[in-house]
């Protein structure tokens, strides 16, 4: 009685129970059944599936409950550290007793109680070192040689993100951070898809900095920032006398000379000037506008489409050709909401990084805000999540070490009504069908090369009638 009576910190109840089997399959578990607990959200039911694949930072050695099947006699610690997956780390203190059938071991039964401070019985503490890595990380890469071309001296033409800036628990994830040294150690174009929000410059920069032109520049362009009539010149650059007023001028493929271009919603650019991108893809030839001579450059291009690129190319916003061009190398970054096992340290890290911006010291996390952005979608991604908890820093109390669901509610549900109204938001008839007409003009065009004779052939429609939908749609 009296070695019952000091288990689990005199705490006198237990509030977790899990059996397992030889094989390491959860066969019952008490936390997380809603049969139990009334509270349980049936989503995190784990029966049935692997005890060391549900707690990630558990192996057969750190388990208790594989020590007590594995050496046959009951195993108990305090104070342990379980991490599952999608969740906070919490610590528990475990009695683990293995299970016999006859003489045989057949499993083992685990006893345990969550530890919490009693004032923060509800919160979950941030880990405020994931912070400082990443710092560390982003000043270490951020030293680069001198550049001599004054137009590349600034802080705009350097890639400040490295491979270590990309905060992540999730697999794949995880591979695709992995594959960042296979895309940087060639100079073969790469093409990065995800939707708004995922890091895809992120991913840019850090193939940059892992790459042999890391001491180069980085030039970053958004094509959708920019009017189709300007955006040529931006990047091939102009030769005195194309037009009134124009003088030489180089475009930023000759700024990022020996180093590195991105080019970010590629699918925005017009399909003529994806044609010129493509020749200097193929052989890093191009002309500036206004220009007869053919010039060189040594770039390593990286574009990204904020939408599939499949449906672009059916769409006519990609061409088929750069297409296949750009994704011999290709990042396919997943959105939050197929990884929401990233958000609580995604949730540390931003609170950490703002904590300084505003002045405050959070150091506590409510369960309740965690399970609020657990339910959410995030159709905006990581940065829509960095941006609802810049909101709730901006609202919590000065002195206060906890950031509850209540800082961000007010904004939180103005996000849940928006994406609600946006889903529900129909476009007219009129501008959907011309969009898809605009979409079957484009493929036929490229498909012939923008030979009209033949398109109007393909299309069954007078040339007149393409012509003027042509240019009505600004695609020649």
């Amino acid at each position: 009685m009296e070695l019952m009576k000091n288990l689990f910190n005199n705490k006198g109840y237990i509030d977790g129970i899990t059996i397992i089997d030889l094989k390491g399959e959860i066969l019952f578990t008490a936390k997380f059944n809603n049969k139990l607990n009334e509270g349980a959200d049936e989503n995190y039911e784990v029966v049935g599936k692997k005890f060391l694949d549900v707690y990630e930072n558990l192996d057969e050695k750190s388990s208790t409950t594989y020590q007590s099947m594995i050496h046959g006699v009951p195993f108990y610690v305090e104070n342990q550290s379980l991490k599952a997956t999608g969740t906070m780390p919490i610590k528990i203190t475990s009695l683990s007793i293995p299970i016999k059938s006859d003489s045989k071991i057949v499993g083992a039964i685990d006893l345990s109680v969550r530890e919490y401070d009693e004032l923060k019985k509800d919160e979950v503490e941030i880990d405020t070192e994931l912070y400082e890595k990443s710092r560390r990380a982003k000043i270490d890469a951020s030293t680069f040689e001198r550049n001599h071309m004054d137009k590349l001296e600034s802080k705009e033409n350097q890639a400040s993100y490295v491979t270590e800036n990309i905060i992540t628990n999730n697999k794949r994830m995880n591979e695709l951070k992995d594959y960042i040294k296979v895309a940087a150690g060639c100079s073969l174009p790469t093409l990065i898809c995800g939707e708004t929000g995922t890091g895809k410059e992120l991913f840019a920069q850090a193939i940059h900095n892992e790459s042999s032109r890391k001491n180069k520049p980085f030039i970053s362009q958004n094509c959708a920032a920019i009017p189709d009539n300007l955006l040529e010149s931006i990047l091939f650059g102009t030769s005195k006398g194309a037009f009134t007023g124009a003088v030489d001028n180089a475009g930023l493929l000759e700024l990022a000379e020996g180093g590195t271009i991105f080019l970010d919603e590629i699918n925005s650019m017009p399909a003529h000037l994806q044609s010129k991108l493509l020749r200097v893809l193929q052989d890093g030839t191009f002309r500036s506008i206004g220009s007869k001579e053919i010039k060189t450059v040594d770039v390593k291009v990286i574009a990204a489409s904020n939408e599939d690129p499949l449906k672009a190319i059916d769409l006519g916003t990609i061409r088929k050709d750069i297409y296949y061009r750009l994704s011999a190398i290709s990042f396919n970054i997943p959105p939050l909401r197929e990884r929401k096992d990233d958000i609580p340290i995604l949730t540390s890290y931003i609170i950490s990084k703002y904590n300084k911006v505003f002045g405050k010291n959070i150091k506590f996390v409510s369960n309740k805000l965690y399970e609020k952005l657990n339910q959410y979608d995030w159709p905006g991604n990581v940065r829509e999540l960095e941006n609802i908890l810049i909101y709730g820093l901006s609202m919590v109390d000065g002195s206060s070490e906890s950031l509850k669901f209540s800082d961000i509610e007010h904004k939180f549900n103005q996000l849940i009504n928006l994406n609600t109204e946006s889903q529900l938001d129909i476009e007219p008839l009129e501008s959907m069908v011309e969009k898809y007409e605009k979409s079957i003009i484009e493929r036929v065009l490229q498909s012939t090369d923008y030979n009209v004779s033949k398109a109007c052939k393909i299309l069954n429609i007078p040339r007149q009638t393409l012509q003027r939908k042509a240019k009505k749609f600004k695609i020649i």
